[in-house]
């Protein structure tokens, strides 16, 4: 229905907004120690900004977006997101306090939480095949990495020459853009007979989608395992600048330019090698996937070890690179079969129930764990408290693989039953 290379273009603009969708967390995490000295605010002020503020609005918003995906016109629904979070990101040039910043980050995940549903089900459609399907989330998990590279690496330089409420504006501005361009190049791919017979339907009940997640074996323990690696991620995402900071007397400058190299760079080659080997190596063995996939998340055990502990920063950095690599491979993989476990009129819904919990206990709760952790052990260990709470985080790591691995048990029975 549509060419190879609309398919390509549609592909890379939803990986665009996908990707300015999470800048915006990467400038929170990196400008956290100069927010933090601007407003005098605590370590666990600033896991509340960045976890249960923003987190508890981003994940219950997700839900109703989602049901909205999986019956009206994703493209529309993904310009007005982008657009939405584009002006409330540029909101924080007016921040003058924490209860402010809380506030602008609270509008903020409510156009965030617009984006991932429709993008993630629209990729689905454009790339129905296997193999094609998980090399296309491949791609469009790339946004990660990307917006590390555009919040790190510009968002460092653009905070020493204007300070962080200017940043926050002109990253914003992109958004309004994009919008604009989604809304008037993207074509909803559904054909309008399937549409308007949909539309006289019902959609699945919530209990019906929450049915399948848990009973199906394969579908619960890739949930479990995703909500435990975005608990542990999301966790100390937005503390790793403010580690370098206090542990390696870094600048912003210097950091973005470093962290936006190792983390954007890392992630790229992490995530291209998981869609690389989910789409050549294992292309119809997803329990290689998964498998593979467990023992790649519990090396990432060591590598935290190493990135905390080693005393120099040069030594601390090149410890984080293969972190990055390995963090980020499971995305192509995970979130194709995740595609493939559920029937496809639930696909939106489906995901953005995973990204509710994950999200809800990730981003709500991992980096508040953190902040009140690193204050907690502030009398005991001094400067080095933030150091100890994360390498506590890191543990859960382990757990995930756990999960992962089983995953690889049952997909095949699984996979065969949801296609019986």
């Amino acid at each position: 229905m549509f060419s190879v290379g609309y398919k390509r273009y549609v592909l890379g603009t939803l990986t665009l907004v996908f990707t300015l969708n999470f800048v915006d967390r990467g400038l929170i995490g990196l400008l956290l120690q100069p927010i933090k000295e601007d407003l005098h605010l605590s370590d666990t002020r600033l896991g509340f900004l960045t976890g249960i503020a923003f987190g508890l609005f981003y994940a219950t918003l997700g839900l109703p977006m989602a049901r909205w995906a999986d019956r009206g016109n994703r493209a529309t629904l993904t310009s007005m997101a982008i657009g939405l979070w584009g002006v409330m990101v540029m909101s924080c040039v007016i921040v003058t306090n924490f209860v402010q910043l809380v506030l602008a980050r609270v509008a903020a995940s409510v156009g965030e939480a617009g984006c991932m549903p429709p993008t993630y089900s629209l990729v689905g459609d454009y790339f129905p095949g296997s193999g094609e399907r998980a090399r296309a989330m491949a791609v469009y998990w790339l946004a990660s990495p990307l917006s590390v590279l555009v919040s790190f690496i510009v968002g460092g330089r653009l905070n020493q020459l204007y300070g962080w409420r200017m940043t926050f504006f002109m990253m914003g501005i992109p958004g309004l853009l994009l919008a604009a361009l989604v809304k008037l190049t993207i074509a909803e791919p559904r054909k309008r007979a399937s549409t308007a017979q949909a539309s006289q339907q019902r959609l699945p009940r919530m209990v019906d989608v929450l049915r399948t997640l848990w009973r199906q074996r394969a579908c619960r323990h890739l949930s479990i395992a995703l909500i435990l690696l975005c608990t542990m991620g999301l966790g100390l995402g937005p503390w790793y600048a403010a580690f370098m900071i206090r542990s390696h007397g870094m600048d912003t400058t210097e950091l973005g330019i470093w962290l936006g190299l190792i983390l954007g760079v890392g992630g790229l080659l992490g995530t291209l090698a998981g869609g690389y080997a989910a789409g050549r190596w294992f292309a119809q063995d997803e329990r290689g996937q998964m498998r593979l996939t467990a023992v790649m998340i519990a090396a990432l055990m060591p590598c935290f070890v190493l990135f905390l502990l080693l005393p120099r920063k040069e030594h601390a950095l090149i410890a984080l690179v293969p972190l990055m690599v390995i963090f980020n491979f499971f995305f192509g993989p995970t979130f194709a079969l995740m595609q493939r476990l559920v029937p496809d009129e639930i696909r939106a819904t489906t995901l953005a129930v995973v990204m509710l919990l994950a999200n809800l206990i990730g981003m709500g709760v991992g980096p508040q764990v953190v902040g009140i952790l690193s204050d907690l052990l502030m009398p005991i260990v001094g400067s080095d408290s933030l150091r100890y709470a994360m390498l506590t985080m890191s543990l859960v790591a382990l757990w995930s693989a756990y999960h992962f691995w089983n995953v690889g048990r049952t997909v095949r029975g699984d996979l065969a039953a949801a296609y019986a």
